[in-house]
């Protein structure tokens, strides 16, 4: 009989947690995307070994180049919709109202366009320059962005499925 409740309360916690926690499901994968965007900028310890290339040093191959000023603009705009997109989804989890998934969905897409053209900037660049080939960095770079903007589609379409869109805000 024992083991019979102890199986009943393994069985129903993920019901459970599902049940009271399903609206949080787009900021979960959300928040993921927005530290694999914001997690790996480039740093250096003074006085060790440790250092991570990626984004900065990626682009800064780009000097002198047609598309130096159009990688850098996009960087930034990656990180300030990642930053924009986090607190979006926090108040989608709250609220799940239409207006914040509209809105929500407007940064994926514009995240998922600034991403695949930083991508086509490194290929492009690659193709047109005889002196320049995709390092790691620049992979790395790139795919991380990728893999950001995955879990952003991700959180999006769980925020389309659970949208409240009977929710009008009341006077506090």
């Amino acid at each position: 009989m024992r083991d019979n409740n102890a199986n009943f309360k393994i069985q129903s916690w993920p019901r459970r947690w599902y049940t009271f926690n399903f609206q949080k499901i787009p900021a979960i994968f959300i928040t993921i995307g927005v530290v694999f965007f914001t997690a790996f900028l480039d740093f250096e310890v003074q006085g060790t070994t440790i250092k991570l290339q990626s984004h900065i040093a990626a682009i800064r191959k780009f000097l002198n180049t047609p598309l130096n000023n159009f990688s850098a603009f996009l960087l930034f705009l990656i990180y300030l919709v990642a930053i924009l997109q986090l607190f979006n989804s926090l108040g989608y989890a709250k609220h799940r109202s239409g207006k914040s998934l509209i809105f929500l969905s407007f940064l994926t897409i514009l995240q998922t366009t600034a991403v695949g053209i930083y991508t086509y900037i490194f290929f492009n660049e690659q193709a047109s320059r005889l002196d320049y080939v995709i390092d790691n960095v620049a992979r790395f770079s790139y795919t991380i962005f990728i893999i950001g903007t995955i879990f952003f589609l991700i959180g999006t379409f769980f925020a389309w499925l659970y949208v409240d869109w009977t929710y009008v805000k009341s006077k506090e």
